[in-house]
């Protein structure tokens, strides 16, 4: 599997995972409201505060940098537990 760290389509897939799981929680903060609760990610913000748009466009693939990819992958999974 560690072949697949930084692959271009393994990261838009969790790309999309990330948008779909941002329109939920905005759905649900939509009716119940913003839990402020610590990020697992970045601890000095609260996870509500997170801009995920400006997140996706930071880390994303790079056919320049392989290097970047592999780092922005695991960013994306751990976005994922952050959610």
């Amino acid at each position: 599997m560690a072949h697949l760290l930084g692959h271009r389509g393994c990261m838009e897939s969790l790309r999309a995972d990330l948008r779909d799981l941002q329109a939920a929680i905005a759905d649900v903060t939509s009716r119940a409201g913003a839990v402020r609760f610590p990020s697992w990610k970045f601890p000095d913000k609260a996870s509500c505060d997170l801009d995920m748009s400006v997140l996706l466009q930071r880390y994303r693939h790079s056919d320049s940098e392989p290097e970047f990819s592999q780092h922005a992958h695991v960013v994306l999974l751990e976005l994922v537990i952050d959610r």
